[in-house]
């Protein structure tokens, strides 16, 4: 009886215990479950960390991040995230849809990110590709131009190397088509220039597809070359629900001495994301040499977030 007695009373202390924890500092009160904006594009910068860019609009959201530094968890904290002060030419940046790091072997830490080039009367400085260097935690323009062709609504951009040099490939998200061009182009950095731009062809998602579908959110090339492009579902309800894949797609390659992207016969799927709207892909290399794919979502209401995509380093070997 005594010890009946003895475990009755430890359960109640120990329930007493958890309603205190629960009536502690803040308990009751409805928090921000995350305030990390949506991550509309994504670069790796190195170990842990990524450079992303933000969606905010021009004039309507003067005050909101463009540029951030995304750090990968490490532990029960999460996400860490570091908005960055940029000053951006004329105007702030409107509507940044894409980053890429730029492969350079003199140590130079340089990223371009893109606006989306979508032609709307609230948007009018949306059509810029800014040069950025990082040095130590900081983070500056040092060069930019306007898109140099035609387009409309790019959410994919990428940069790649080959023996050939430096290629710079994009493609718009073609929302409700079956299927979006990818155009690339010799790249420059002193001065920030490209040469004639090329078709490589169509790619064709094989899905998400339909008239909510947008064929390219996102575009990617690792240190290798291969290319990769993300699909995704977008009811263009801004509380969803979404739907995204991520494939593999072509490669940057060295024809006649000069760089160009080929791509594959047919994509290679790496990954599903049930309703999650991937806008983002990150090559992160590893130091065995392999390479893993981070996404970078915009979910709207729901915000933004960074993941792993854990078939992406296994498919990208076959």
């Amino acid at each position: 009886m005594a010890g009946s007695a003895l475990a009755a009373g430890l359960a109640l202390w120990l329930v007493g215990c958890a309603a205190r924890q629960a009536e502690g500092p803040g308990a009751g009160q409805a928090r921000r479950a995350s305030v990390l904006p949506d991550v509309s594009g994504l670069t790796w910068v190195g170990g842990d960390r990524f450079l992303a860019v933000h969606d905010a609009k021009f004039p309507d959201e003067p005050g909101l991040p463009r540029v951030s530094i995304l750090a990968a968890p490490t532990d029960l904290d999460g996400i860490r995230w570091t908005p960055l002060a940029i000053e951006f030419p004329v105007k702030p940046a409107s509507d940044l849809e894409s980053a890429a790091r730029i492969p350079d072997a003199d140590g130079r830490a340089r990223f371009l990110i893109a606006e989306s080039t979508e032609e709307v009367a609230e948007k009018p400085f949306s059509r810029r590709i800014f040069l950025l260097e990082m040095a130590g935690e900081e983070v500056a323009v040092i060069d930019h131009a306007d898109w140099p062709i035609p387009t409309r609504n790019v959410e994919g951009m990428a940069v790649g190397e080959s023996d050939g040099g430096l290629v710079f490939l994009f493609a718009e998200r073609a929302h409700g088509e079956p299927s979006s061009e990818i155009v690339w182009a010799e790249l420059t950095l002193e001065p920030l220039g490209f040469g004639p731009f090329r078709s490589a062809g169509a790619f064709e998602s094989p899905g998400p597809t339909g008239p909510i579908a947008r064929p390219v959110s996102a575009l990617e090339v690792d240190a290798r070359g291969v290319v990769y492009a993300a699909s995704a579902e977008d009811p263009d309800d801004d509380n969803g629900p979404f739907r995204s894949a991520v494939y593999r797609i072509g490669r940057v390659v060295t024809v006649a001495g000069r760089a160009a992207v080929e791509l594959d016969r047919r994509p290679a799927l790496l990954g599903t994301l049930d309703g999650f709207k991937v806008e983002a892909l990150a090559a992160r290399e590893r130091a065995d040499g392999s390479v893993g794919l981070w996404v970078g979502v915009d979910d709207e209401h729901f915000g933004g977030t960074l993941r792993p995509l854990p078939a992406s380093a296994r498919a990208a070997r076959d």
